[in-house]
């Protein structure tokens, strides 16, 4: 008699899985309130806030980049638990961990465990596995696969088959349900923009006791809230060879049907050598790509600009790695300025920049070609200067020099720069002191200043390296979590148009004809330098409805 009281009591004291109770975490990056939200229910939104009380215990974490999970405190709002989101928590994966307590089903008594992840952004390159068998030991890791997104669920950091899967979200008429496949998997697809409401189930056949009550089983949930953009541009098929060796932070151009790619870093990340840089100048015929031919070797260059205006190929800046292998490394930046002659593969020196300068960019504005961010690596210990200036050189001038632009109001390298109606569009980069930002900045020739632009999508690392080009009347960047972005036609935000193949950054977007664009070179954190060239075609891409 007193066990079937301490059921009815368990069972009052707890929602029956009936009513579909699950914690869902729920952070709108683009929101202003800086705050997650924790709900308790069937999906991620309000719910009956009396049952707050129920999980007011929940421990939440913010995870970013290699640093350990920091614990965030939860206080109790209108609607849901909430955590205030500062500085890079704003940017971060957080998880969520509740051991709600023993309840009873028929005759079984069992621990009820819950579990909640939440990413920032609707990118599936920052889609990434948090693998913490302590904090969420059941995991939904999701990836994009085409028009399907792939749903992995990990127990303990492997794959669970047969788990039970159930989706909810926008314009889903019913919800999806199904189970894992031997390798942990369950596709679905999401079709349109918003956030989905993911949950897995686990049963772990463990008996135990937990504040002196006995359990024979234990029920795992948990949840993803994941924001969702649905992909409209994807690489096309091509027949262009991949790149005779990897190489990262190069010069590339494309005149005509001839791609070419000089400069750059042929070693590993971080190692700079004379020897493992490049002053190689490859061309690639794109009307007939059979191979890459190698033209011809000049000054060793890496962090360079190039740019193409009217048939011809101008490289700028750059820096050289003067010392040998085991040596240590001294990396001094060049002001040499210099336009390609075709005929021979030589290049025929132009007026240098006023001071040395790598790690910049350069777009061409209406004849003008500029160029913007960047530093000045000294060498010998002399350490580095970063720029604060702008520059500035008529392409059809008689006697072409540089001049100085109105100066930017950032110090910031490793960034992109592109012409787009008219304007300079400067895309991301290493600030000094900051870290990488997604930041963007604009400059208006006409009026000779400087505006802020809209952020990227993405954490700072989008920013970082990444590459942008003007197509068939789209600005389109891609960045290292290999997300295409698309600067909307108002130039007021990014729109996430796609995924490209193979991640990447420090490489080249570069237009061929009017609606293509390739990408060239690169690298990637996980898998080092991509040889393999990706083509974007631009021209029936539409504006999807808001």
């Amino acid at each position: 008699m007193k066990r079937f009281g301490l059921i009815v009591a368990l069972l009052l004291a707890v929602p029956s899985l009936s009513q579909a109770h699950f914690i869902f975490l729920l952070n709108d990056s683009t929101s202003q309130t800086g705050k997650v939200k924790v709900f308790f229910g069937d999906a991620a939104e309000a719910d009956d806030p009396a049952l707050l009380d129920k999980i007011a215990k929940a421990e939440l974490w913010t995870i970013a980049g290699r640093g350990e999970p920091k614990l965030l405190p939860l206080t109790k709002g209108s609607d849901a638990l909430e955590a205030e989101l500062n500085g890079q928590a704003q940017q971060s994966t957080l998880i969520l961990r509740h051991t709600y307590g023993v309840m009873a089903k028929g005759a079984e008594p069992f621990l009820l465990k819950y579990y909640a992840k939440t990413y920032p952004f609707a990118l599936p390159g920052t889609w990434k596995a948090v693998r913490d068998s302590e904090r969420l030991p059941l995991e939904v890791v999701p990836t994009s696969k085409g028009a399907q997104t792939v749903l992995q669920v990990l127990w303990n950091g492997k794959p669970q088959a047969g788990s039970l899967v159930t989706v909810v979200g926008p314009g889903l008429d019913a919800k999806i349900e199904g189970t894992t496949d031997d390798a942990g998997n369950f596709a679905c697809e999401l079709p349109k923009s918003g956030a989905y409401s993911i949950r897995a189930k686990h049963v772990e056949e463990k008996a135990g006791t937990l504040e002196e009550k006995e359990y024979k089983s234990v029920r795992h949930y948990s949840t993803l809230t994941l924001h969702h953009q649905p992909g409209r541009l994807a690489p096309t098929a091509h027949n262009l060879p991949a790149l005779p060796k990897g190489l990262t932070s190069f010069g590339g151009a494309i005149t005509g049907n001839t791609l070419y790619v000089y400069g750059g870093n042929y070693g590993s990340a971080h190692e700079y050598t004379n020897e493992e840089q490049s002053g190689d100048l490859w061309k690639l015929n794109l009307s007939n790509p059979t191979a890459w031919e190698l033209v011809s070797a000049g000054p060793r260059r890496q962090g360079l600009a190039a740019v193409e205006h009217k048939g011809s190929i101008y490289r700028i800046g750059g820096f050289e790695a003067t010392n040998k292998a085991g040596e240590k490394q001294n990396l001094v930046s060049q002001n040499d300025f210099a336009k390609l002659d075709a005929a021979t593969g030589q290049w025929i020196a132009l007026p240098s920049l006023p001071e040395p300068r790598s790690s910049h960019d350069a777009a061409v504005v209406g004849g003008t070609v500029y160029v913007v961010g960047g530093w000045n690596m000294q060498g010998g210990g002399s350490g580095t200067k970063w720029h604060d200036t702008a520059l500035a050189l008529d392409l059809a001038s008689d006697k072409p020099e540089w001049k100085t632009v109105a100066a930017p109001n950032f110090h910031r390298r490793a960034l992109a720069l592109a012409a787009w109606n008219g304007k300079l569009i400067c895309i991301g980069g290493m600030s000094d002191g900051g870290g990488p930002t997604t930041k963007t900045s604009i400059y208006d020739p006409a009026k000779n200043e400087w505006s802020e632009g809209p952020a990227l999508q993405g954490t700072g690392m989008d920013g970082f390296g990444c590459s942008a080009f003007a197509s068939n009347g789209g600005l389109y960047v891609t960045t290292s979590s290999g997300s295409i972005q698309r600067l909307v036609t108002d130039g007021k935000e990014w729109e996430f148009v796609g995924q490209i193949a193979h991640p990447r950054f420090f490489h080249r977007v570069l237009p061929w004809s009017d609606s293509k664009l390739v990408i060239v070179g690169g690298a990637n954190m996980e898998e080092g330098k991509t040889e393999n060239l990706e083509v974007l075609s631009v021209g029936n891409l539409e504006t999807a409805a808001k």
